[in-house]
């Protein structure tokens, strides 16, 4: 693989939104015809892209080359400390999560660090989640220190909101941003910044969860100029992570080892942090439960099909149902009404009910949102009802897809797929 040209292009027509201010560069690889990678924002943040060094265009397809075996000669520079620590350990840490992949050399032009703006931000992304804003609870509500402070959001829209060529995912993605840009209006955070990218014509589909990591870190570098801190809201808990790690075995790259790898991809002048790793899913919620701002614009919805592409919850999917069994757990889900349709949440908390139970023990959140109902004194389905139960709710829905898809069936029956 070859990446060459690093540029940076200024009103770019964009088939769906305003012009746009593109960092790109030119690339050759053996596994795919595509010959640009590039980063773009609305064209009145063009300052904001780093277009000197292709720190940024390492790590995104960092994974792609190693996946199919193919070395990386840059033309051009990068971090030093950046590809010591890509080339030292987190190649290794790659091999270990994916034995296809193999490991590759990295050969640049030569190193430097990006040139840095005169002003320098503090920032994170914000997706509305509880994640989210659990990192802007703590690092700008509750923190005074301009060093720590949060004063820019982002909104990566990188492939987890559906397939990237289809109008209706720019369409969901628009209006998940709306969330960002109007909650940064209100709550008096000067920035907030929407970036798209095509890296998904190097990714595989599933990539977008497998290894998001690399997505997300690439879009942090995308802006390295103007940041000096940037903290990255994570899943899970360091407690919970020890156990996926040595009990259960991470199923993407984040929850197998974003603990360690997040360190190793900040650079000489920018610091990328893990932040939230300190609470359980359930603390975070006690902790932002009672803000106005989260009762306003909380949104965790999965739902990615092409129906919905409005910025509301779904309020039955499985991030929608696990969200609201913790704010009914904690005594307040009547105060997000307006973010939630809580008659469809009461429809379907037994079924729900039934499926943490039942996967006590095998899935993090699931365990986690038992450990806090029985703290808070909720009863639940016994072991046995849970297990009677949620085999009903399989056999009902394979017959239910089978009138509908009966090939689906065939493919699909014994796996998860049909798991409730």
């Amino acid at each position: 693989m070859k990446l060459s040209n690093l540029r940076l292009e200024h009103n770019v027509p964009f088939e769906y939104g305003k012009n746009q201010a593109r960092i790109i560069c030119d690339m050759q690889a053996g596994f795919t015809d595509k010959k640009e990678l590039w980063f773009s924002v609305d064209e009145e943040y063009a300052d904001l892209l780093t277009d000197d060094v292709y720190d940024a265009f390492m790590v995104a397809l960092l994974y792609p080359a190693m996946y199919y075996h193919e070395d990386i000669e840059i033309e051009g520079n990068v971090s030093k400390r950046l590809w010591h620590n890509i080339t030292s350990y987190v190649e290794s840490c790659v091999l270990d999560f994916e034995p296809k992949c193999k490991k590759i050399s990295i050969k640049p032009r030569g190193f430097s660090d990006a040139e840095k703006s005169k002003y320098l931000h503090v920032g994170t992304g914000f997706s509305g989640g509880v994640d989210s804003f659990s990192t802007v609870t703590d690092n700008f509500f509750n923190n005074e220190d301009n060093d720590y402070k949060i004063d820019i959001l982002f909104f990566f829209h990188v492939g987890q909101y559906g397939n990237v060529n289809k109008k209706e995912t720019w369409e969901r993605a628009e209006n998940r941003f709306s969330i960002t840009k109007k909650f940064a209006n209100e709550a008096k955070i000067p920035w907030s910044i929407l970036m798209s990218s095509n890296l998904f014509d190097f990714y595989l589909p599933r990539w977008e969860y497998d290894v998001g990591l690399f997505c997300r870190v690439a879009s942090i570098l995308v802006f390295q100029k103007v940041l000096k801190r940037y903290y990255v809201s994570n899943d899970y808990s360091y407690g919970e992570l020890r156990r996926m790690n040595f009990a259960l075995g991470g199923e993407c790259i984040a929850e197998y080892a974003e603990a360690w790898l997040l360190p190793l991809f900040s650079t000489s002048t920018l610091d990328i942090l893990s932040d939230g790793i300190q609470f359980k899913r359930s603390d975070k919620i006690q902790r932002i439960k009672d803000n106005p701002f989260v009762q306003k614009y909380l949104n965790v919805c999965v739902d990615t099909s092409e129906e919905h592409t409005g910025a509301t919850n779904c309020s039955c999917c499985r991030k929608c149902l696990e969200t609201q069994f913790a704010l009914d757990c904690a005594g307040v889900l009547s105060n997000f009404s307006n973010v939630f349709d809580i008659k469809k949440y009461k429809k379907n908390i037994f079924k729900y009910e039934c499926h943490i139970v039942k996967h006590y023990g095998k899935n993090t959140f699931d365990t986690d949102n038992v450990n806090f109902a029985r703290a808070k004194g909720k009863k639940l389905p016994s072991n046995l009802t849970a297990n009677i139960a949620c085999t009903v709710y399989r056999v009902a829905h394979i017959f239910k897809v089978a009138l509908t898809n009966p090939k689906k069936v065939f493919h699909r029956l014994f796996s998860k797929g049909f798991d409730v």
